[in-house]
């Protein structure tokens, strides 16, 4: 594959299961590992083994089918967790770590009410619909304020009421120029959502 992104533009990537959607998306923040080629990423080839994997991913959010939050966390702290770890590694940390964390947790606050998600911020996944799971999800991954945004199959677990929710969701963030990826079967959301459409078929 061959193809180029540009700031701003929602891309769609559809196909049939298996040729390569997924893959070809997990290889964009190394939970696939190429074995040719390249990635550049703002001028940065990511597969270059030099790269702080760490920081790209910090850049490139991703959303998976599953959800993938933590159960024992609330939505809130799952918003919030990875910006908290990473507050911890800086030295303003030990200073004002009160101001730190109250201004982390505004921000998670903020997010999920942008989702629409304001009342369940407490909580816990198990507590919350396959959408509302999906949009904290979406939230967390905002949380960084990535430059790229990755969505594997967001609706594919979810009954079509939900579907709608996310999409909904996901069409904000295309109106807000927000760069993204997106792997789906919804034909009808990539053809009005997306500026670019790789149809892909037997990798």
């Amino acid at each position: 594959i061959s193809t180029t992104i540009s700031q701003g533009e929602v891309v769609a990537i559809i196909g049939p299961s298996g040729c390569g959607k997924s893959t070809f998306l997990r290889s964009m923040n190394l939970l696939e590992k190429p074995t040719s080629g390249s990635i550049l990423f703002e001028g940065t080839d990511i597969t270059d083994s030099s790269v702080d994997i760490n920081k790209m991913r910090q850049k490139i959010g991703m959303v998976f089918q599953q959800f993938n939050l933590f159960p024992q966390y609330t939505a809130l702290e799952n918003v919030t967790l990875a910006e908290r770890l990473l507050a911890q590694e800086t030295p303003e940390f030990k200073k004002d770590k009160k101001a730190i964390l109250t201004r982390i947790d505004e921000h998670g606050k903020e997010l999920l009410d942008r989702m629409g998600l304001a009342e369940r911020m407490n909580h816990y996944p198990h507590q919350l619909s396959g959408g509302q799971q999906q949009r904290v999800a979406i939230a967390r991954a905002l949380a960084l304020k990535p430059d790229i945004l990755c969505f594997d199959e967001p609706t594919s677990a979810l009954d079509p009421e939900l579907t709608g929710e996310v999409l909904k969701v996901i069409r904000s963030l295309a109106q807000q120029n927000t760069t993204m990826i997106i792997v789906t079967h919804e034909m009808a959301f990539a053809r009005d959502v997306a500026d670019q459409v790789i149809f892909m078929d037997g990798g």
